[in-house]
Formats: structure tokens, sequence, C-alpha cells
């Protein structure tokens, strides 16, 4: 290598010394180092035209060097994975404590829940269509909870979903106006999926209706999908007389499968189950 560029020799030293261990050993039938825990080499030569221009071997993985540096990019890409889903979830669930929501987790799984976990399992074909949800029913049945469900169950497979109440969705937007107003609309257009909780509960007023309506018609003009959850009956919904509601639920029909949720209330079942709970411990 005498003819070789003092640099590009420094290079090649530098290499040959961090890819070098006691135990490697030069196999006298090629003259190439080799690894003296899986016996592979640990070099290879030039082709012939680099020869000769005094470049002869140069460095290279052996097996077990290469299984290493797969194992290390693998916990890599799994923390950046794992760093990026935590990310989505606290995006998604900014004002709701739905992270831990879970199918499997389910006190009770309902023909409801299944039907939520069947809409997950398909999304990509949901996606495609632009498809979404329309969970309806009484209170405390289990429709945010589903619309939880899926949006965990999504996330963990690296999709973006905003889970957001559809009340603070106008008190937001009547609290920006101009350019803000435009900003925070666009953020609800951003995820792949956006949630919209408790369709009804807003103020009932020209402006809330107004704003519903710009969310869900700029959403549904997106091609993406969304899921309403609310607690207005469907034959409500089919059968508004106010020109204003009937705009919103129209649009909202267009795009999102009805399910309805009925039966029990699982949250005041839950809460007198705590209550009894606490009423023993303070009775000894």
């Amino acid at each position: 290598m005498k003819n070789m560029n003092p640099i590009l020799s420094a290079i090649i030293d530098t290499t040959e010394t961090l890819n070098s261990a006691p135990d490697d050993y030069i196999d006298p039938s090629d003259g190439l180092k080799y690894c003296g825990k899986c016996h592979t080499p640990k070099e290879a030569f030039y082709p012939a035209d680099l020869q000769a221009q005094g470049f002869t071997k140069h460095p290279v993985m052996c097996k077990c060097a290469d299984e290493r540096r797969e194992r290390e990019e693998a916990k890599r890409r799994e923390y950046e994975r794992m760093s990026y889903m935590t990310m989505l979830r606290s995006e998604a669930f900014r004002d709701m404590p739905a992270a831990s929501w879970r199918f499997e987790a389910a006190a009770v799984t309902t023909p409801q829940l299944e039907k939520a976990r069947g809409y997950a399992q398909n999304w990509d074909e949901f996606k495609k269509a632009g498809i979404g949800l329309l969970l309806f029913g009484n209170v405390g049945t289990g429709k945010s909870y589903a619309a939880g469900c899926i949006a965990n169950d999504l996330i963990d497979r690296m999709e973006s979903v905003l889970f957001v109440g559809m009340a603070d969705v106008v008190n937001r937007m009547q609290g920006n106006f101009g350019a803000d107003r435009d900003r925070y609309i666009k953020s609800l257009m951003r995820p792949d999926l956006l949630i919209l909780d408790d369709l009804g509960v807003e103020r009932n007023t020209s402006f809330g209706k107004e704003r519903v309506f710009d969310v869900v018609d700029k959403r549904l003009l997106t091609g993406k999908p969304m899921i309403v959850t609310t607690n207005i009956p469907l034959s409500v919904m089919k059968q508004a007389a106010d020109l204003d509601d009937r705009r919103i639920f129209d649009r909202i029909l267009e795009v999102c499968v009805p399910i309805r949720f009925d039966g029990e209330n699982f949250r005041k079942g839950n809460a007198s189950t705590n209550i009894k709970k606490a009423a023993e411990m303070l009775n000894g």
C-alpha cells in the first residue's frame, strides 16, 4: 500500500484496529483474517483493479458481528417505535383518560364492543373508503370506551388518532378567531382517525351548530374517517326538524355506520359498586 493516499491509509488502519480481537487468526489457505468466535472472515480482497493501486484487503463483518449489529438495530427500531407510539398516544388523548382503554381489558365484552373490534381489525379497508362509525345510545353504555379501544388499537399500528369532546371543540373555536381558528380546524383534519365524543352536549346555539357542521363537513371532505359518539337516538337524527341539526346529522350518516349501544349504565353500576365497597370499609 505504499502508493496509497495517507488519509485513506489512516482510515483503513483505524478500521482495521476496530475490526480486531485477541482471538482473531489468519487462515493460511487464503491469507484472510477470521473471527476466533464464529470462524467467518473479517476481511475480503478488493477487486483486481484496486489491488493494482495498492488496495489489497478491506474489513468486513464476520457472522457474529453482523448478528450483533442486527440485534442492536432491532433494539433501536423498537425504541423508536415505542417512542413514536408514546407520542401518538399523548397527542390522541390530550383531554381524555383513554390511554389504557383496551378491548382485552373490558370488564364485559358486548356485541357492540365486538363490532368496534371488527372496525379496528378491518381498519385498512375502512380507512381507504373513508368510512367511520356513529356510536349512539344511552349514557354510560360504553360508547366512549369502545371508541377509545379502537383508538389504542390503531395507535399500536402507528396510526394517528385524535380523541376530543365535541363541547371542547366548539369552545375552542369560540375562543379563536381568523387564522387561529383555521389552524385549530386543520389540526382536527390532520390525524388518520378523528373521534368526536358526545355530540349534542355542546351549546345548543346557532353558533355552536355552525361550528359542529364546519368540523364534520371539512372532515368528510378530507376523505378521512371519523367516529362520532352521541346520546341522541338514531330516529331523532334521521327525523330532525331543525335545519341546522339535519345538516349535521345527514353529513355524519353519509360516512358513519351506526351502532346502537343499549343495556345497563356501566358507569352507574361501577359507581354503585365503589360506593358499596367504600361503605364496607368505613363500617369495618
